[in-house]
């Protein structure tokens, strides 16, 4: 079988790191199922810790969550009246940016009985959810709906592992709207557009509070000097060990024949699990076709390699990976049928079938 292992104390020690780093609040984000380490199994680690606000990208993230001593904050935001009464039913916090849902929410809510936590989501320029900055009216309004409790204010730097200015511009127009509110006599509790990156770019990014994904799995899209530690380690079982002949076929196609005898791991891991699997290109401005081409002339002039490491030995994958087995040519490394081979494969492009097991 293929497994992800995680280690409770790698996720604790880069929470910690963060918390260490900022007086804010400090608060993780398990969406994409905790981005591939498992989004329960997170939440029960940073809950022991005294975790007592958690985040989700959509609401069906947030259900198997709920109702366990956690507040969970859901960060997109929907339209519908089926959302609404779900949101309601939930009992979680949510993020609003229309007024049409606010209202309707907010009388669901008095129906009820209850009043709905919500965090009010400004487009500073990443373009998916959120109130445009001049939509002053409209944000103010959402204050006096009788049915809603504002507990929150909040953006998305969507290039803060640059270093192209659009955070400082972003974290500028979100300031001036908290400041217009203020004007008004209006001020959230909580003001937050800091990601991991933005978290660890500069401190003014950090206001009252911080959310931290990538940074609480040690896998961040960008350079930091802190000790970040990658957490997630994908293995899976060799099932079988076998002694083929020079000239034996590997794998679907017959693209593969050994050119000496060898002894190969059939491993329990293929394109299903997580291996191998890659992601279609999605940028096509000049400089992206040029690296498109770069990546494809090195494939052309130098064969890449994929890995397994069995202890501290390296073993070279050979022929076609499937959907379920691999190829492994393990035929000067001591293993045997039972033992796991470590494959590099990121937390995130794991099957959301395959066990996660927390140590």
């Amino acid at each position: 079988m293929a497994r992800l292992v995680i280690q409770k104390e790698d996720i604790l020690h880069n929470y910690r790191l963060i918390c260490a780093q900022t007086e804010s609040l400090v608060i993780p984000v398990l969406k994409a199922n905790g981005y591939g380490l498992g989004a329960e199994g997170l939440f029960e680690i940073l809950r022991e810790e005294g975790v007592a606000l958690m985040a989700v990208s959509r609401l069906e993230e947030a259900l198997p969550l709920c109702g366990r001593g956690v507040e969970i904050l859901v960060l997109s935001c929907g339209r519908s009246p089926a959302y609404a009464k779900a949101v309601l039913e939930a009992g979680v916090s949510v993020a609003i940016d229309d007024p049409a849902f606010a209202a309707a929410l907010s009388r669901l809510a008095e129906e009820a009985g209850r009043q709905v936590p919500v965090h009010l989501k400004i487009d500073t320029g990443m373009g998916r959810f959120g109130f445009p900055p001049e939509a002053l009216e409209e944000i103010a309004g959402i204050f006096a709906l009788p049915g809603l409790k504002v507990t929150g204010i909040f953006s998305h730097c969507y290039g803060a592992f640059l270093n192209n200015g659009s955070a400082e511009r972003q974290l500028e127009r979100f300031l001036s709207v908290c400041d217009l509110l203020a004007q008004r006599g209006i001020a959230p509790p909580m003001r937050h557009i800091a990601n991991s990156c933005a978290c660890l770019k500069d401190a003014s990014f950090a206001l009252d509070a911080v959310r931290i994904g990538s940074a609480l799995t040690g896998r961040l899209p960008m350079k930091t000097a802190l000790p970040f530690r990658r957490a997630g380690r994908f293995e899976a079982e060799i099932l079988a060990i076998r002694r083929l002949p020079k000239g034996s076929n590997l794998g679907y196609g017959g693209v593969c024949r050994l050119k000496r005898d060898a002894r190969v791991a059939i491993v329990a891991a293929g394109t299903a699990d997580g291996l191998l699997r890659g992601r279609e290109p999605d940028l096509f401005r000049l400089r992206d076709k040029c690296r498109y081409l770069y990546h494809d002339l090195k494939l052309f002039f130098r064969r890449p390699v994929t890995y397994g490491r069995v202890g501290e030995a390296r073993a070279p994958m050979i022929g076609r990976a499937a959907t379920s087995h691999s190829f492994f040519d393990v035929t000067d490394i001591p293993c045997r049928e039972g033992d796991y081979m470590e494959l590099d494969v990121a937390p995130l492009r794991v099957d959301a079938t395959v066990e996660r097991i927390y140590e």
